[in-house]
């Protein structure tokens, strides 16, 4: 096999090469096998996530549906709304608004989140076997549906997380086995396809990179076939170039649209993140706590001081390397994002899913630390679970869909709705059209911080029949010339407080509001 040690097989995969060398460490279900130990992970992470099937959609999933469903020609990539994420998510949730909407999107988070405990099991037995893909589908598994990260509903982190790690698992499995070539094309393809749906994950590449590099120097693989593996990533990396090339050149969408609305509403976008609020800071702190609550960061310190056995074996050196520099632009890219969402979480747990798979099959402190990881993982993903039904301290739209269903009930066939600022479920539930473009608030803050947009909207032709004052008007000093305030004034009049939340209608549009209040969701 051209000299590249399979270390799926290797009979040091079960062994301690720390200090209690020749012990083979306890088998953990020893009557099950690789694939075995993979689908109980599976059943796992789709357990957890049966709760959440029929919840009210997040923010993100209703905006994305309704992009999905009104995709046509207009004046940005996706016609009459914009976000700043790719093509491929979008065609996702095409996908799931054609199979029927937002349960059929929660049953394919269940399947992206299935992918991707399948792949993290077939990475960690590429590189320590049984033990390896045990260990590594258990971290996928609990991180993968867990509402602590937001990925018990469709998340479009998790998806592009998935994406790199089947990346990582074909590169592993093109550099141990380089003939033929269809897996390091396929790799190649993976690398990029995650920056289709969320502009940041370059995990995949980076690791690819990291470990041809690293195991060339290792000689663990001969200059020969290196060659041919990263050949035929670069015909992977270029096919899926070419595809989007052809999507943008037979499609009304233009490669301008496409830049824009990918990288340069980002760069835009990042200079306005943290203004005018403290919350950014507030959940970094959050982030950090969900981090060690989850047992992320003890399997962070668990591959750091695993590597005193690590460096013994050139065949996972590489590994190792690639893994640290994938952690490395996880940084990099949440500092870039600034926000500091729950879900920033997502982004490493390919990175940890081979940690796991890496250091717990060793019969040391630091093997042992990292099975510690991957238990607490799995508690905190079924206490998480309790707190998503019972005590949702990280929110629940469950107010949102109230209002959205409460203005339903009043509005009739043409009426449109904006929401003040963002919160695109609450449009969602109501059924309405929404005749403002930006349905997240940081989009407005973005591209039409002097609301000379939404200004327009409300004084214009085309002004929506109803309003839902989510936010202060002057919420990030958005306001601070009384413009938004005063045409609300001047054309609408206030209906209701469903939730708490101020509802107007257009003066004249002679809507009659419903009769109950009552919040929580109706449905």
């Amino acid at each position: 096999m051209s000299g590249v040690p399979r270390s799926g097989t290797d009979e040091r995969d079960e062994r301690s090469a720390g200090p209690a060398p020749g012990r083979r460490s306890r088998a953990v279900l020893p009557g099950l096998g690789s694939v075995g130990l993979v689908a109980l992970c599976v059943l796992f992470t789709l357990a957890v996530r049966v709760p959440f099937l029929t919840k009210p959609l997040m923010p993100d999933e209703a905006g994305l549906l309704i992009i999905a469903h009104n995709w046509a020609e207009g004046p940005y990539l996706y016609g009459d709304y914009f976000v700043g994420r790719g093509i491929l998510l979008v065609a996702f949730y095409a996908l799931a608004d054609l199979l029927g909407g937002p349960l059929a999107l929660r049953l394919l988070a269940g399947l992206v989140a299935a992918v991707m405990v399948v792949a993290a099991g077939w990475a960690g037995h590429l590189l320590r076997g049984r033990a390896g893909a045990g260990w590594a589908a258990v971290v996928a598994a609990a991180w993968s549906s867990t509402y602590a990260f937001s990925s018990d509903v469709m998340n479009e982190r998790l998806v592009a997380a998935t994406l790199v790690m089947l990346c990582c698992a074909l590169t592993l499995s093109a550099v141990q086995r380089p003939r033929p070539a269809g897996r390091a094309v396929m790799a190649g393809v993976l690398a990029i396809a995650p920056l289709l749906v969320v502009q940041s994950y370059a995990d995949g590449l980076v690791f690819a990179g990291v470990v041809l590099l690293a195991s060339l120097q290792a000689r663990t693989i001969s200059a020969g076939d290196a060659v041919r593996v990263a050949a035929g990533g670069l015909v992977g990396m270029l096919v899926a170039a070419a595809a989007l090339g052809l999507v943008l050149a037979t499609t009304w969408m233009t490669a301008a649209q496409w830049w824009f609305q990918m990288f340069g509403y980002r760069v835009a976008a990042s200079r306005i993140v943290g203004v005018g609020t403290e919350k950014p800071l507030d959940r970094m702190q959050l982030l950090l706590w969900l981090a060690t609550l989850s047992g992320m960061l003890l399997l962070v310190v668990c591959l750091l001081t695993g590597f005193r056995e690590i460096r013994r074996r050139p065949d996972l050196r590489p590994t190792w390397f690639a893994l640290w520099a994938m952690l490395g632009l996880t940084l990099a890219s949440m500092a870039a994002g600034g926000d500091w969402w729950p879900d920033y979480l997502l982004q490493p747990i390919p990175a940890l899913a081979m940690a796991a798979a890496l250091v717990a099959p060793s019969v040391t402190w630091s093997g042992l630390g990292a099975r510690l990881a991957a238990v607490v993982a799995t508690g905190a993903a079924l206490v998480a679970v309790y707190l998503g039904l019972y005590n949702p301290l990280l929110g629940t739209p469950d107010n949102e869909a109230a209002v959205g269903e409460w203005m339903a009930a009043g509005a009739e066939d043409g009426d449109t709705v904006v929401v003040i600022w963002g919160q695109a479920n609450v449009v969602y539930h109501s059924g309405m059209d929404s005749p403002y473009p930006y349905m997240w608030s940081l989009i407005t803050r973005t591209l039409d911080p002097d609301l000379d947009r939404i200004v327009g909207t409300l004084r214009g032709p085309d002004a929506p029949t109803w309003v839902v004052q989510w936010y202060d008007f002057d919420a990030w000093d958005l306001d601070d010339e009384g413009r938004l305030a005063d045409v609300m004034r001047e054309r609408y009049v206030k209906v209701g407080t469903p939730c708490g939340m101020n509802v107007f209608v257009l003066r004249g549009a002679d809507r009659d509001a419903p009769p109950s209040e009552a919040c929580g969701h109706l449905g």
